[in-house]
Formats: structure tokens, C-alpha cells, sequence
């Protein structure tokens, strides 16, 4: 009996389906969860360190201003790459074209440019930093503004790729059937697709909101090239700077408050926000046929899809991949010492890939079936816990909680996997729940009528048609894994020598063109094997309407 039988024959007893979900769950909590948050607990075995930063208005001035910044980039990223990504997720599912696979894979590469590198290449392209000797546009931008255009680098892919996994399931047919009784494309649109988009515009706010919000590697870097780095905060930045000097299992009552402080409001926003769009309702019951016509031909599609490539090219591509200026002048790289720490990045990212798929697709499917459950809501709502905690506080308290647990018995490695298993899940869980909610149960109820299995039900009827939201939960993740920088050195200090953190030590030392030398032989490698992946699941060919 092959193994696949044996899970199918397990997967028959009720018993064996309550231990397995039951093993999953416990696993998301006492490794996941508890270990994100764990920093909140300091808040009372720390209370007199707290209550001195509570009562000196000084210190608490700066801390709300940095939640103000963090909370306002957060926003204001999260409604360009609504009103931005819609129309381009539309352009990769339903428009057919010659290097759509090429642009495809583009889209993701900025998720896997270590995030110091980013914030340089950003700075270059839109400003003039002190040290780079590349002309960029020279804008004199306010350091908000900066720092917005920075944030909307690492969400908007995140938007697309929700938006995008939704779209692939939605039919074209109930489009065409309107448009052959007489309604306009862009009615038909309107009024039979878009309030279909809800689960991904949940999914796409969730993570765009949370990215940004954490951000913290490549934001600290943008700010110190120009040099406010020590006067002007966001939340994570703020706790990177009180990090200085302190072992991985060390924490300030400042970082400890903030920390707590943006949890807690974070969570409170994306809750609200969750019943906001979910309950949002798109009049459909008012038709502009005129309008609607005008804006179904000629000119007017051309324009949309025109404007969302230049979005993409101008705001996205172009301002990430500027830092390939410096092949014009390259530096002299360790190659060695490249190869080794690429080898540690791209183990650490596939396990942890591969263990958020195997123990997080579970959790999504109770999650998406049982929607309307209180223990649903509660696993939804822990669910973004880790993905709204600055990774650089999340480090810390990854940090904390295994050194009061293990007694600091567990290898470095270990930790700094299981770290990133903590950020990365909430990108598979989210990106397959507002997947599966658009799959009607009806399917594998049939199956299982006639005969199949619950496992069979699962990977021949449901896993076929929720795949694309696979992968893209497991390019975002890997990708996400493979660029960062806070956490890892908030766990392990300089135990673990990760690509990005050698390429951060780089640019803070100002070697700005060995720096650029290495992302670029990084991105080469990620760009092949995101390319292959994409071979490998190509679908057969995308939808048309």
C-alpha cells in the first residue's frame, strides 16, 4: 500500500481527522502565535520600566509620533495598491499577450531584493544620496513621501497576487452570458465580478496593511542614507534603534511598549477593516448603459490598461531594479562568501515553505468552510498576528520566548527557521483561505457521495482548481523569507549569516557597488527559478474574456 493510499484510508476515519486538525492547530499556537506575541508579556514583568517610559512625555511623544508614521504609510500605500493593482491583476488573468510570463515573474522579484538594497535603490532613482555617484531623477521628496514610494515596492505585489489568485477562479462565462443579453463589458464587470472580489480584497488589504507595517530593514536604511535615521521613526525603525547594542534575548521598556502598542492597534484596525469590506456593498441594481458602453471601447480600456503598466514600470520595476546602474561601475564581490550565505538563505526559505504548506492549508480550509464559526473568526483573526508584528520586535520576541523555554538549547538555525516560519505562514494561510471561500463545497460533497475519500476530495478536486493560489502563497512566501534582514539578526545575532544580512553589512559599511554586485547575482538566481516554478505549474493557458 503506497503512502497516498494510507492517507486516504486514514483520512476516512473521523477520529484520525479531529487528531490531525487538533495536532495543527496546537502546532500554529505554541509555535507560531505564543512565540509572535510573547513580547506583550514583558508589559508586566517589566511594569516599573514600562510605567517610567508611561510617565516621561518625552520619550512617549516619539513613540506615538513613530505609530503615527508606521499607521499613516500603511494607509496611504494600502489605497495606491488597491486603486493600482486591480486593473493589473485583471491584465495577468484575463489578457493574453506576448512576455506575460516574463512580466509575471518581474512582478515578484522585488519581494526577493533583500530589503536594504531596496531602500538604496529607491533613494537612487528618486533622490540624490550622499555617496552614490549614479544620477538618479534628483527629486528633493519629503522623507514621508520617500518612504511611501519605498512601501509601495514591497505591498503591491502582495495586492496583485490576491487579487490576481481570486480573478484566476472567477468564470469569464457570467461575464459573457450579460454581455450577449446586452450589458456593456464594463457593466458586466461591475455588477457580476467585482463583488466577487471581496475574499481577495481582504486578503490583498490584510497583507499590504501588515507588510508595510512591519517593514523595517529597508526602511531603516533609506532613512540613515539620509540620515534621520536616529530623529525621524517609524514603529519597527524605533525599535531597531534601541536595539543597538543589546543580545537577541534583550529588550528596552520602549521597545517592549511600542511593540504591544501596534499590535494591539493593528489588530483593532484590521478587524474593523475586515467588516468594513466585507460588508461594503457595490450598487449593482443602478445601470449607466451609456457610460458603460464608452468606457467598454475605443480609447477608454486602452488608457486603464496603459495606465496600470505605466504604475507598474514607473512606481515598481524601474525604482527596484535601478541598483543594476552599477553593472556600468561593478565591484569586486566575495564570491565564496555569496555562494555560502545564498546556500543558508535558500535553505532557511524552503523549509519553512515547505512546512507553512503542509500545516497551513489545514487552518485555511477550516478557516474558508467554517467562516461564519467563533472558532473560525479566532483563528482568522490569529492568523495576521504575526504578519502585523515588526519583524525586528518579532525577533525579539522569538528570541525571548526560546530563550525562557529552552534555555538556550536550541541551535541558531532552528530559531532563525522557526522565526521565519512565523511571518511566512499568514502568506500561504491567507493567500489559499480567499481562494477556497470562492469554491462552492458542493464539489467534493459529490465526490465523496461517490466513494472518494476525503483526502482524495481534497487534492483532486479542491487542490486542482486553488493551485495558482498555492503558488502564489509560496513565491510570496519563499520570497519574503529569502529578503529578510530585522528578525534574522534579532534572533540570532551574527550566528546565522544570511544573504541579505551579509549584503546589509555592506551597505552600511558604504560599499554600495559590491552591495549592488551581490542583490544582482541574488535576483539573477531567483528570477531562473521563479521562471522555472512557473514552467513546471503552468496552468495550460490563462482565462479570456
Amino acid at each position: 500500500m503506497s503512502l497516498l493510499d494510507r492517507i486516504n484510508k486514514v483520512s476516512d476515519n473521523a477520529n484520525a481527522r479531529k487528531a490531525w486538525f487538533g495536532l495543527v492547530v496546537a502546532i500554529f499556537v505554541c509555535i507560531i502565535v505564543v512565540p509572535s506575541i510573547y513580547v506583550v508579556t514583558q508589559m508586566f514583568t517589566d511594569w516599573d520600566g514600562i510605567s517610567d517610559v508611561l510617565a516621561d512625555s518625552d520619550k512617549m511623544s516619539v513613540i506615538w509620533r513613530a505609530v503615527g508614521v508606521s499607521f499613516g504609510l500603511a494607509f496611504v500605500v494600502t489605497v495606491f495598491d488597491i486603486i493600482a493593482g486591480l486593473p493589473m491583476a485583471w491584465i495577468m488573468v484575463r489578457k493574453n499577450f506576448r512576455g506575460k510570463n516574463f512580466l509575471d515573474t518581474l512582478l515578484d522579484m522585488p519581494l526577493a531584493f533583500p530589503t536594504a538594497v531596496l531602500g538604496l535603490s529607491v533613494l537612487m532613482f528618486w533622490g540624490a544620496p550622499e555617496g552614490v555617484d549614479i544620477p538618479g531623477l534628483g527629486l528633493h521628496l519629503s522623507t514621508f513621501m520617500m518612504l511611501v514610494l519605498l512601501h509601495i515596492i514591497f505591498t503591491y505585489p502582495y495586492m496583485v497576487r490576491s487579487l490576481s489568485g481570486i480573478l484566476e477562479q472567477i468564470e469569464p462565462n457570467y461575464e459573457t452570458a450579460a454581455m450577449t443579453l446586452g450589458a456593456s463589458r464594463w457593466t458586466a464587470v461591475r455588477t457580476i465580478t467585482l463583488p466577487l472580489f471581496r475574499a481577495g480584497l481582504v486578503t490583498g488589504f490584510i497583507l499590504c496593511f501588515a507588510r508595510s507595517l512591519s517593514e523595517t530593514g529597508g526602511t531603516y536604511i533609506a532613512l540613515s542614507i539620509l540620515g534621520v535615521e536616529s530623529t525621524y521613526f517609524t514603529g519597527p525603525t524605533y525599535i531597531t534603534e534601541n536595539k543597538i547594542g543589546l543580545a537577541p534575548n534583550e529588550a528596552t521598556p520602549e521597545m517592549i511598549l511600542i511593540s504591544t502598542i501596534m499590535i494591539l492597534l493593528a489588530l483593532l484596525l484590521l478587524v474593523a477593516a475586515r467588516f468594513v469590506i466585507t460588508k461594503m456593498g457595490i450598487k449593482t441594481e443602478k445601470v449607466w448603459p451609456e457610460l458603460g458602453r464608452r468606457l467598454s471601447r475605443g480609447a477608454a480600456p486602452k488608457l486603464k490598461d496603459g495606465l496600470a503598466i505605466l504604475v507598474l514600470v514607473l512606481f515598481v520595476l524601474v525604482p527596484s531594479f535601478y541598483i543594476f546602474a552599477y553593472l556600468a561601475d561593478p565591484g569586486a564581490i566575495d564570491t565564496g562568501k555569496l555562494l555560502s550565505t545564498t546556500g543558508v538563505s535558500f535553505l532557511i526559505a524552503g523549509v519553512a515553505v515547505i512546512f507553512d504548506i503542509i500545516f497551513g492549508i489545514p487552518v485555511a480550509i477550516y478557516i474558508a468552510r467554517h467562516k461564519d464559526g467563533k472558532f473560525a473568526k479566532i483563528l482568522d483573526n490569529l492568523v495576521n498576528i504575526p504578519l502585523i508584528v515588526p519583524t525586528t520586535a518579532l525577533g525579539v520576541s522569538l528570541a525571548l520566548f526560546w530563550s525562557a523555554t529552552t534555555a538556550n538549547s536550541v541551535p541558531a538555525m532552528i530559531l532563525v527557521i522557526l522565526g521565519h516560519i512565523s511571518f511566512t505562514y499568514p502568506l500561504i494561510v491567507r493567500n489559499i483561505t480567499g481562494a477556497i471561500e470562492e469554491v462552492d463545497p458542493s464539489y467534493e460533497e459529490t465526490a465523496m457521495t461517490l466513494g472518494a475519500k476525503p483526502f482524495q476530495a481534497f487534492y483532486k478536486i479542491l487542490l486542482p482548481v486553488i493551485k495558482t493560489s498555492v503558488i502564489a502563497g509560496a513565491i510570496l512566501a519563499f520570497t519574503r523569507s529569502l529578503g529578510e534582514t530585522g528578525a534574522t539578526q534579532a534572533i540570532a545575532g551574527n550566528a546565522v549569516d544570511t544573504v541579505p544580512i551579509y549584503i546589509v553589512d555592506l551597505v552600511k559599511n558604504g560599499s554600495y557597488p559590491e552591495a549592488a554586485m551581490a542583490s544582482i547575482i541574488l535576483i539573477a538566481i531567483c528570477f531562473v527559478m521563479m521562471m522555472l516554478v512557473r514552467y513546471i505549474t503552468h496552468r495550460g493557458g490563462p482565462r479570456h474574456a
